[in-house]
């Protein structure tokens, strides 16, 4: 089984029909069934925000009852957090986010290599993107 981190940009694709990579993003989803989905709690947070604002309630609810079930939620804890806060501070001059300075944190603690992402950002730093989407 392959533990694979879940970004938010795979999500908000994931609930969004509109999204032109949302059929790549959903047929991956499927494919993972099988693996150990892990996230962290910001890319909840920023996940509800996101879709909460570009999709409306309803993909919330689904975000919620549907999507997240499937997919482990890991602690942040505050030694991690100084980590990504530090990193994020160093990379300010990049467009990297703080979000995503959380998620290398985490897949590094975990041991991640395989991240499910459309952000090409966090492809930079070594970790393998998938879907793999031009």
């Amino acid at each position: 089984m392959t533990r694979v981190l879940v970004d938010t940009s795979a999500l908000v694709a994931f609930l969004d029909a509109d999204d032109p990579r949302h059929e790549v993003v959903v047929t991956t989803f499927a494919a993972l069934a099988d693996d150990e989905l892990l996230t962290h709690g910001y890319v909840v947070a920023e996940s509800l925000a996101v879709t909460r604002r570009r999709l409306g309630v309803e993909a919330n609810v689904s975000l919620l009852d549907e999507v997240l079930p499937a997919i482990e939620v890991l602690t942040v804890d505050g030694a991690l957090l100084a980590q990504a806060l530090l990193r994020y501070r160093a990379a300010l001059p990049t467009s990297v986010s703080f979000v995503d300075h959380v998620s290398l944190a985490v897949s590094e603690r975990e041991g991640i290599t395989i991240v499910f992402a459309l952000d090409p950002d966090l492809g930079a730093t070594g970790l393998s993107l998938i879907p793999s989407v031009g």
